[in-house]
């Protein structure tokens, strides 16, 4: 008997645990958490590797650290290929053509992330005026969804997660986008699967600790994990319950 091979890396936790938008078990299964987790795949990794790569050949990007994400997704038998940058001055775009699994098919996720409004008391997200919108979080199914916000900074770790939720990730912006083309195709219906692996790539004079996030897979070294702002954010935005199920 052939034994399954192990999970690399959870990306937003486990389904073993409960939802933070819908307090439902994350293992429910459909209609209900019909992505419980997210996991990744040896050909994600080696597609965030090649974008990596080909990025760091084109001599522009060195000085500069950054996230990359890519994602995989199969959702009513149409699949989706997705990349992103946490960096928004780096354009991903051109240098997709050097992913060579699913060549061709790549699609670059150069979407804002809501930003906390820290004028604000309490702290809340930005949400713009009319004419001039500003991104608003939103569940794989386009439903807005509140992402709570520690109440004050007053405290060394409130100060910190509020930094962390306020991140412009790659996995964000893949989720989001996700989102997005489901709600432009509609093309909601049953999940195959969805997929991401991340990898970071650390500047020589890396101010922000980055390399902290190697080393935490179970198969690779070098494929990073969720940061604690995705950690906290990723439940929230693949809950696919609908507004009108949540408990009271």
């Amino acid at each position: 008997m052939t034994m399954a091979a192990p999970v690399n890396l959870y990306h937003g936790g486990t389904k073993d645990t409960r939802c933070p938008r819908c307090n439902y078990g994350r293992n429910k299964g459909n209609p209900r958490h019909s992505i419980p987790e997210i996991t990744d795949s040896q050909g994600l990794r080696n597609a965030v590797g090649e974008l990596r790569n080909a990025l760091l050949a084109s001599g522009e990007f060195k000085t500069r650290s950054f996230m990359l994400g890519v994602l995989e997704a199969k959702v009513r038998g149409q699949e989706y290929y997705l990349a992103a940058c946490s960096n928004n001055h780096i354009d991903i775009g051109p240098h997709l053509k050097e992913i060579t699994q699913h060549k061709g098919k790549w699609k670059a996720a150069n979407r804002r992330t809501p930003e906390v409004d820290f004028g604000s008391t309490p702290l809340k997200w930005k949400s713009g005026t009319t004419g001039n919108p500003e991104p608003e979080w939103r569940t794989i199914k386009w439903e807005k969804v509140d992402i709570p916000l520690p109440e004050n900074t007053h405290n060394e770790v409130s100060r910190r997660s509020v930094n962390d939720l306020n991140k412009s990730c790659a996995a964000m912006k893949l989720l989001l986008e996700l989102g997005d083309l489901l709600r432009q195709n509609q093309a909601w219906g049953p999940v195959e699967y969805v997929r991401m692996s991340e990898q970071v790539y650390a500047a020589p004079e890396d101010p922000e600790g980055l390399r902290t996030w190697h080393g935490k897979g179970a198969t690779c070294s070098w494929t990073a994990h969720s940061c604690d702002g995705c950690m906290e954010r990723i439940p929230y935005l693949i809950c696919d319950v609908p507004a009108n199920w949540m408990p009271n």
